[in-house]
């Protein structure tokens, strides 16, 4: 949650706090958001997150190397999701990807009704650096409560973006099938775009 502020306070003079795609298709249908800056802007958003894997890869590399061989763990197997889940979600192996589905759109709804709530001047929210606080405990309530299901992704960008990146980092297709013979990955971006709308 606090590194959601944060990243709202860096960017939202730049962007508007853009981070998550769902978020940025959501502006536009329900607040006229310019149709011209999506595509751009979710471009941004998954080479962002990409290149934050890459980051994320280079400073843990030793210490992924070293996970594996402690484990014996060969990378692209199903047991090396235990690293693949640092850059992405994967669901909780006691629900289907139907239910993982519906507690995307479900959490990312929650998540979208409150960044339109805490920005809508009939409500009296406080403005400016309040909001980026409120949006961030709002999203470590979510991830509390509701993220042990499917790791809580909320934001396509943050799931697709890392996914592509362990992919090319050596866990192949199990970083985008989890493992699953119904394959996973489209549940963290579909879920959140129908979640934001309905939010």
């Amino acid at each position: 949650g606090m590194g959601e502020t944060i990243a709202i306070y860096v960017t939202a003079g730049v962007s508007g706090a853009h981070l998550n795609p769902a978020v940025t298709l959501a502006l536009m249908t329900m607040r006229g958001f310019q149709k011209s800056k999506v595509i751009p802007y979710i471009v941004s958003q998954v080479l962002g997150a990409f290149s934050s894997a890459g980051l994320v890869y280079f400073l843990y590399k030793n210490l992924f190397t070293a996970y594996d061989k402690a484990h014996g763990i060969i990378r692209g197997s199903v047991e090396s999701l235990s690293t693949a889940g640092i850059f992405s979600t994967y669901p909780n192996p006691h629900i289907d990807n139907l239910q993982a589905f519906a507690v995307e759109v479900v959490i990312t709804a929650m998540l979208m009704m409150t960044i339109f709530a805490v920005g809508d001047d009939k409500n009296g929210a406080p403005k400016g650096h309040a909001s980026a606080i409120l949006i961030g405990i709002v999203i470590a309530i979510i991830g509390a409560s509701l993220g042990p299901l499917t790791g809580f992704a909320m934001n396509p960008a943050r799931d697709f973006g890392p996914k592509t990146f362990a992919f090319l980092a050596g866990w192949g297709k199990v970083a985008y099938t989890g493992g699953l013979s119904n394959p996973y990955f489209w549940v963290p971006i579909l879920g959140p775009f129908v979640g934001a709308q309905l939010g």
